[in-house]
């Protein structure tokens, strides 16, 4: 990378950084290179850079509308043998147009649609001349560009004086994994529109086995599982639908490993969710505390199954998402709980939400499943609706396992006394001096 004014200080006081390996820091790390790692004409022997613990690798690939950079050809394909994940990236030049660069590093690289390949990053460390306005919509330009010719959402490299001055600030680039120059020994802040950092380049001072004198050094946000995902080399519906929702910085956050196969389709799991394409159903994400019940419940392989449709409002209070094996329904006053059949049919069949049971408030249980209005019960002649303060009683008493057994009817009005009959029993509720009780 080329130097920055205000980094030059940080670096006199922060010196040669130890390296550490993916290992010791729990997450990857890897260096990023160009020219300036062969002033002794001599290649970088990727073999010692892996052993060292490095798993991925930047290199500087073109620069401008012309310049490639003399051994990136070279040393892109010896990082692959060596078995690192790489990622080629780009020294913007924002006085020349943003589309004929784009135009150029793909052509330059290829469409990184191979396994082990990060999508292109753009090096943004220079205006060109363009106020922060123009800057945006260059640099929102060379992105499109780029993902536009390659289908893989690319990478932007950046450091934090220039996007407060030169930027301006910009929050809209949150979609795209952020590669974040930050020299210190404290893990920083994303830069404003991001939620966080994928990459940091944390020292330009540090040293590695197989490459002579000072280098850059990375470490990455999260897993080794997250850098396979996002070197998987695919792009599927999966992708297009992550993008669609915010991307790094969106509601699902980043993948916590590769695309797998579920029941009729694939997979993916997210920081904050899942994904799931099926050719039969669609592409639909799983978000938030519908996502948490979901994953409890035993995902695509448990009783759920996908998903069938995308999470949907009932009405202000709440919402619901169906699944192959049933929904789960969601308020903030309730929580999460999964509904299944027979049950679901006599809920929905009541009015769901809006039913005399209403909202669930707990999974189901043996035969039975409650709701802010009553219980539902399977048994062997249908399922029955328990309200109110029978309920209370009856599960109070233990339910189906309780001398009473299940309930033989729907509850039924005798001389304006509610009652429902049980196969062992009966439980009124009356109304003494005011009062509801039940017997």
């Amino acid at each position: 990378m080329h130097q920055r004014p205000l980094v030059l200080l940080t670096l006199l006081l922060v010196g040669a950084l130890l390296v550490p390996s993916a290992d010791a820091a729990g997450t990857p790390t890897g260096p990023d290179v160009s020219m300036f790692q062969h002033d002794t004409g001599k290649p970088i022997d990727w073999g010692a850079v892996t052993r060292s613990g490095q798993r991925f690798t930047f290199m500087k690939a073109t620069e401008g509308s012309g310049w490639v950079d003399p051994w990136f050809a070279r040393e892109w394909a010896a990082a692959a043998r060596a078995g690192m994940v790489r990622g080629a990236y780009h020294y913007a030049d924002p006085s020349q147009p943003a589309d004929a660069q784009a135009a150029f590093v793909v052509r330059t690289v290829g469409s990184t649609r191979e396994k082990g390949n990060l999508g292109i990053a753009l090096d943004l460390e220079s205006t060109g001349g363009l106020s922060p306005r123009r800057l945006v919509a260059w640099a929102h330009a060379f992105l499109d560009g780029v993902e536009r010719r390659t289908g893989r959402v690319p990478t932007l490299y950046s450091y934090p004086y220039f996007w407060q001055h030169a930027m301006a600030g910009d929050r809209s680039f949150g979609v795209y994994p952020l590669w974040l120059a930050r020299y210190s020994a404290a893990r920083p802040a994303p830069l404003p529109g991001w939620t966080q950092w994928t990459f940091w380049q944390h020292s330009s001072t540090s040293r590695l086995p197989g490459i002579p004198g000072y280098v850059d050094h990375n470490i990455m946000c999260c897993s080794a599982a997250t850098l396979a995902a996002l070197a998987d080399g695919r792009s599927s519906a999966i992708t297009a639908l992550w993008r669609r929702l915010g991307g790094a910085s969106g509601s699902l956050g980043l993948p916590l490993g590769p695309e797998s196969a579920v029941p009729g389709g694939w997979g993916q799991t997210f920081q904050h969710g899942f994904v799931a394409t099926t050719r039969a159903y669609g592409t639909h994400a799983v978000l938030g505390r519908v996502y948490d019940r979901y994953r409890a419940s035993g995902g695509a392989r448990g009783a759920l199954g996908v998903p069938t449709g995308a999470q949907t409002a009932l009405g202000s209070a709440a919402s619901r998402q169906s699944f192959v094996g049933g929904q789960i329904v969601y308020s903030s006053r309730t929580g999460a709980h999964a509904l299944r059949q027979p049950l679901l049919a006599r809920w929905l069949k009541d009015g769901g939400v809006r039913s005399r049971e209403g909202l669930p408030i707990a999974e189901r249980s043996g035969a039975g499943q409650q709701y802010v209005g009553g219980g539902l019960y399977t048994t062997s002649s249908g399922v029955h609706l328990v309200p109110g303060a029978i309920r209370d009683r009856y599960e109070a008493m233990g339910g189906p396992s309780s001398t009473l057994g299940l309930p033989a009817s729907e509850a039924i009005l005798v001389a304006g006394t509610r009652l429902v009959r049980f196969d062992l029993g009966t439980l009124v509720e009356l109304t003494v001096a005011g009062r509801h009780t039940v017997v």
